[in-house]
């Protein structure tokens, strides 16, 4: 993509993010409430988002790009956006990550979840995975890694697409047909692999099976070589509040290989939801 020169180069950052002065110092004027209101609309369309331009996220706000800017700054300087200077496109930065998994410990979710992650990587030999809602994508907030060397790593942060991995399609699998097409849309759906499924009727159809045996399967669908299978976690009001998942290599997590590990992982999610009172 070409480099927008209006955009602030990635290298410059550090050095802009340095004249902002520090939290305590900072006076409150009358419309502090607005500008954090401002801030916090910023770095929430960032989470919604593989990446916006300076320019895409004015637009997308009603805000000029100067104060996009500012406010892009100001989040720079405390690591909540950061820059690709390649693409000139903003994304949100570690310390989102850190905010996340506050909540997941104050929840419980990811205490309670990492026995059962070591568990079923153990037993598996696969890599087991939490993964939450994102917005419209699903997000992997705990890994657990099996011994074996060729293996799958989805680092905590990464973003998986909710139509094309098994932890997405368990996340959705019993919203309301309305609220599935509100995140994915009602046309096409992005296309990854020759095994995505891109149409509304075959992923309805795919939806429905998780409905019926607790499990839903992603062989090759987001990556080539790449399959999942995951099961929803229901919380204390009876929706999914997450979902675990197994992931491996296609040539060794197989159908077969498949069918053997459903009614484990299902066993697992059901256990994890019961102990956060699902």
């Amino acid at each position: 993509m070409p480099r927008n020169d209006a955009e602030p180069r990635h290298p410059d950052t550090p050095s802009i993010a340095r004249t902002a002065p520090p939290a305590e110092t900072a006076r409150a004027g009358p419309d502090t409430s607005r500008v954090v209101a401002r801030a916090l609309d910023v770095a929430l369309a960032l989470a919604a988002a593989d990446g916006l331009t300076r320019a895409e996220l004015a637009q997308r706000l009603r805000l000029p790009a100067t104060t996009v800017l500012r406010l892009l700054t100001t989040l720079a300087a405390v690591r909540m956006a950061e820059i690709d200077p390649a693409t000139q496109r903003w994304t949100v930065g570690p310390a989102a990550f850190r905010l996340g998994a506050a909540f997941l410990r104050r929840g419980g979710l990811g205490e309670r979840a990492a026995p059962v992650l070591r568990g079923l990587a153990a037993d598996s030999g696969e890599t087991a995975l939490l993964v939450v809602a994102d917005g419209d994508a699903a997000m992997v907030v705990g890994q657990v890694s099996p011994a074996h060397p060729v293996r799958a790593d989805l680092p905590d942060g990464a973003r998986l697409p909710l139509h094309a991995t098994a932890a997405g399609k368990a996340l959705i699998a019993h919203l309301p047909l309305q609220r599935v097409q509100a995140l994915l849309g009602r046309g096409a759906f992005p296309f990854h692999t020759d095994a995505t499924l891109t149409d509304q009727g075959m992923l309805t159809a795919d939806l429905a099976t998780i409905r019926h045996t607790g499990v839903t399967r992603d062989a090759g669908e987001w990556q080539a070589g790449l399959s999942s299978i995951a099961a929803p976690v229901f919380g204390g009001l009876g929706k999914p509040v997450a979902a675990l998942a197994l992931a491996g290599p296609s040539a060794r997590l197989t159908g077969a290989r498949m069918d053997q590990l459903a009614a484990s992982l299902a066993n697992a999610a059901r256990a994890l939801g019961q102990a956060l009172g699902g």
